[in-house]
Formats: C-alpha cells, sequence, structure tokens
C-alpha cells in the first residue's frame, strides 16, 4: 500500500449567503466536493471523509496560503486564517459553513466577494487513506482526511454547483411573514383594547408583541438555516 497522500481539489460552490441574525455574523454554505471526477481525475468517496480532526482546528485560509511554504509558495509569518469552518457530510456532497472573522481586514474584503459573487469557489486540502489508482490515471479514495479549506479564486470540479439558488429570497420570505405577524397582533391588540370587558386579561403591548414576533421568526429563520 503506497504511502498517504496529501492533496488539493479546487471545487465550484454553492453560494448561500444566510441573512444575519442579530447579532451573530453571516454565514456562508459551501458545496466543498463530491464523489464525482474532478479535474485532476480523482473521485473522492463523500462518506469517506474524516471530518474530526478539521472538527477540532476548523480553519479556513485563503489560496492555500498558510504560511509554510513549499507547494504553497514562499514561506511566510504574516498569513493567518480568515475564518472557520464547519464541515459535514449531507447526502451526496460534503458541505462547509464558513464564518469570516469580523476583526480582520482582509477577511472582511474575501467575504465582500463572496457576498458579491466575486469569489465563489473553494478547495479542500486532505490527506488520501484509503486509495487505488483508476482507469483515468487519477486516484478513487475510499477514505480521506479533511485538513483545511480555502476560499479560492479557480475552481476545479465542474459539476459541483449551487445547490440553493433560493435560500435569500425564502429568507426575505420569513422576514415579511414576521412583519405581517407583528402587524396583524398589534391590530388585533388594538381591537381587544377598545372592545373587551373589563375583566379580560389584558392585552400584549406593541412592545412585547414585536419581541414575540420577532423571536419567533428569528427562531424559525435559525431551524430553515440549519436543516437546510
Amino acid at each position: 500500500m503506497p504511502e498517504p497522500l496529501q492533496k488539493i481539489c479546487r471545487l465550484v460552490v454553492q453560494k448561500d449567503s444566510l441573512h444575519l441574525i442579530e447579532g451573530r455574523p453571516k454565514v456562508y454554505t459551501f458545496r466543498a466536493n463530491d464523489a464525482d471526477f474532478d479535474r485532476y481525475n480523482d473521485r473522492l468517496s463523500v462518506q469517506g471523509w474524516r471530518l474530526d480532526a478539521y472538527a477540532a482546528n476548523p480553519v479556513v485560509l485563503y489560496m492555500h496560503d498558510d504560511g509554510s511554504g513549499g507547494l504553497f509558495g514562499p514561506g511566510r509569518t504574516d498569513v493567518l486564517p480568515i475564518g472557520k469552518g464547519r464541515a459535514y457530510v449531507q447526502d451526496d456532497a460534503l458541505l462547509v459553513d464558513i464564518e469570516f472573522d469580523q476583526d480582520d481586514e482582509f477577511a472582511r474584503r474575501v467575504e465582500s466577494k463572496v457576498e458579491k459573487g466575486i469569489l465563489n469557489a473553494v478547495s479542500v486540502r486532505y490527506r488520501m487513506l484509503r486509495y487505488h489508482e483508476n482507469e483515468r490515471g487519477g486516484y478513487d479514495c475510499d477514505e480521506q482526511e479533511l485538513l483545511e479549506i480555502s476560499v479560492v479564486t479557480i475552481p476545479g470540479n465542474q459539476r459541483a454547483v449551487r445547490l440553493k439558488k433560493h435560500s435569500d429570497e425564502r429568507a426575505a420570505l420569513i422576514r415579511d411573514i414576521a412583519d405581517a405577524v407583528v402587524r396583524e397582533l398589534g391590530r388585533k391588540g388594538r381591537k381587544k383594547r377598545k372592545s373587551a370587558p373589563p375583566a379580560a386579561p389584558p392585552s400584549l403591548s406593541k412592545s412585547d408583541t414585536h419581541a414575540l414576533a420577532t423571536h419567533t421568526a428569528r427562531a424559525l429563520l435559525q431551524h430553515l438555516q440549519e436543516k437546510a
């Protein structure tokens, strides 16, 4: 059995800009890998991803620049991660949720380009654990360890496309529904204050109604984001 290989695969991604919940940064969801041939003629088993090490050190880099030099260019000492990721397998793909470092100016610049769709790809660096050569001269990998994920300029997988095209519209719809709930509850509250008999329990104040509806809408949005 040959020694384990460390490889990089740049992939077209899904960009799913999840709308901001108060006090929380935006999270961007990318399709990081699938089981089809990439441009290096490799195929990686989706169920073969080993993610524990990455979960313990979930760094997101830019262009695989970790400052180590060698394969990734001249060694540098000022290179820092631009964010953190959460990698997970869902259906037929490896996905990653990326949160950019809001205290880092360069990370915010990268995030801005991601949000605008100027940067729309990520790349996974991984170590092959169980693999064999395939008919195209690349490798079919049955098991691989995820090392890091980078935002990159040039993708390597021509089929890994955006999966959730209407997520922004869905989140906007939820907010519209929440606003409608606030308005409706406000109107009902005013009617009750005018017509309810003295013994009836007091209606919610406008601020309490707004807070309740806002909390409900946020909880629904967060639930949909986690399930997406």
